[in-house]
């Protein structure tokens, strides 16, 4: 019962594995094999970076609720990483991943959606808000049951491949065309950095998917570039004041 083998993707779908080396952790007082050892790491941490998730949108929608102002933040932008989180999770559910392996995008999601509302509202869009929630939910509900073919699916989420890409170009260069980041949140920008690294990490030993796997790698390096002009851009504007 050696190490483990770098070919062979982590039992991540299997409840009774999980159980199996919590027993053996827990109940025995034991270390568990390296292979089991492995999964209970990498689950926990997938867990641990879904939460930092859920807080990493929240300084940017309390920026927002708090400046009564969106401006800086590309609606655009927000959009597109609308589709890749969305798909992504139509994705996920159809490939029956384990959640610690993808929760934090349902998380994202549902914190896009609350962003896209903000940003409607406060450029006095109320109906389009509104239109906008319907039509969305009516999209989830048919990808996620699905009621399109699962190539349709897998599709969609290569897609989300060059589509986080270019919302993230569209936000950088909205930062360099206006020489400031607006409202944009440093500490939602830190936060994605640090949870596209972990990602990476999880993916290669959870799921072994190369769609995965890419998007994160992408993620890691634009959400990086954000940090650095949010730092930039407020350390220039101080000076200046």
């Amino acid at each position: 019962m050696g190490g483990w083998d770098l070919t062979t993707t982590l039992p991540s779908g299997n409840p009774d594995h999980y159980f199996q080396c919590f027993q053996e952790l827990v109940e025995r007082h034991r270390l568990p094999q390296r292979q089991c050892m492995l999964t209970l790491v990498t689950t926990f941490f997938g867990y641990f970076l879904i939460g930092t998730v859920t807080i990493s949108q929240i300084p940017q929608i309390l920026k927002i609720l708090r400046r009564r102002n969106a401006s800086g933040v590309s609606f655009v932008s927000i959009i597109l990483m609308l589709q890749a989180s969305s798909s992504k999770v139509a994705y996920c559910v159809q490939q029956n991943f384990t959640f610690s392996a993808w929760g934090e995008n349902l998380v994202l999601m549902v914190e896009m959606v609350v962003l896209v509302l903000l940003l409607l509202s406060y450029n006095d869009r109320p109906i389009s808000a509104v239109c906008f929630m319907l039509f969305y939910t009516l999209i989830m509900l048919t990808l996620i049951i699905p009621l399109v073919p699962t190539k349709c699916i897998t599709y969609l989420n290569i897609c989300s491949i060059p589509v986080l890409s270019i919302s993230r170009i569209i936000q950088i260069y909205t930062n360099h065309k206006n020489h400031d980041t607006g409202q944009l949140s440093g500490t939602s920008s830190f936060l994605c950095v640090f949870q596209s690294f972990g990602r990476i990490s999880t993916s290669i030993l959870l799921t072994r998917d190369w769609i995965l796997i890419l998007t994160f790698v992408q993620l890691l390096i634009s959400n990086l570039i954000l940090t650095l002009q949010v730092i930039y851009y407020r350390r220039k504007n101080r000076k200046l004041k």
